[in-house]
């Protein structure tokens, strides 16, 4: 592909198909040889003049040039189903018979997305962004099957598909928008903002919370301590009691003996005189 085109070119496998053709619908646009790979090209007959013959001559270089970037776009197992293949318009309707949306092919996967459109819904984690993606994906897949998806549809799936989280600013928006001239981008804006007022606010309590339990836990074990030093003082000055007054009881006890004692000695000293 040196000197065409320079980068990765879009390789089909198989899976999304639809995805493959919008890249190489732009690619052979380039290549300017659209034309010949959608419309082909007749042979000139016998008795045609030079000038169509030379046209033809331009018209199956462009040919040849489009069937080589089909054949570099397409993984091994997807060559093989086209490599027999003469002509680029030939090669591109084997691979839209076998994976593109024609006819029932066409019915069976426009059934299938309509399915999986019903069932979406935005989960817990999930942001605006996110979710709002995931819808456009298979709203592009229906449109792909020729299938008229409004605005306005699109609209009401995803207010009607949030999480509780969004239940005030959907009654909001219900009542204040048109829902009738509503695009999904100014929907998508008008959410994002409210998602992200919600985490700050979030994260503000949450913070709140933090500083609160640190605090409850520092005096906790401040009050911890102080209770621990009354106890000792009291301890202390309790037994500081018992000692002081088992020191006068037995000052008391001490002194009543020597009293007794003296008043004896006097009785007798009187006695003797």
């Amino acid at each position: 592909m040196a000197g065409m085109i320079q980068g990765v070119l879009p390789m089909f496998d198989g899976k999304h198909y639809d995805d493959w053709c919008v890249k190489m619908d732009a690619i052979l646009g380039y290549q300017e040889v659209d034309e010949v790979v959608k419309k082909g090209f007749k042979e000139p007959a016998k008795g045609d003049s030079e000038e169509v013959k030379k046209s033809y001559k331009e018209t199956k270089k462009l040919d040849c040039k489009a069937r080589m970037l089909i054949h570099q776009c397409v993984s091994p197992a997807i060559f093989q189903k086209i490599s027999k293949a003469a002509t680029a318009k030939e090669a591109w309707d084997i691979l839209q018979e076998g994976y593109g949306n024609s006819g029932k092919i066409k019915e069976v996967r426009l059934q299938s997305l309509q399915r999986q459109y019903e069932l979406l819904s935005m989960e817990a984690q999930e942001t605006i962004e996110e979710y709002l993606g995931r819808i456009q994906v298979v709203v592009n897949a229906m449109r792909g099957c020729d299938k008229i998806v409004k605005e306005k549809k699109i609209v009401q799936k995803i207010l009607r598909t949030l999480t509780p989280q969004f239940d005030h600013i959907v009654v909001a928006i219900t009542e204040s928008k048109d829902l009738e001239k509503l695009r999904v981008e100014e929907l998508q804006n008008s959410l994002t903002a409210h998602e992200q007022r919600l985490l700050e606010r979030k994260a503000a309590e949450k913070s709140s919370t933090q500083n609160t339990n640190q605090a409850l836990q520092a005096r906790g074990g401040q009050s911890f301590k102080n209770r621990g030093r009354g106890r000792g003082r009291g301890r202390g000055g309790r037994t500081g009691g018992r000692m002081n007054v088992s020191a006068e009881l037995s000052k008391d006890e001490n002194g009543n003996e020597q009293k007794e004692g003296n008043s004896r000695g006097g009785r007798k000293s009187r006695g003797r005189g």
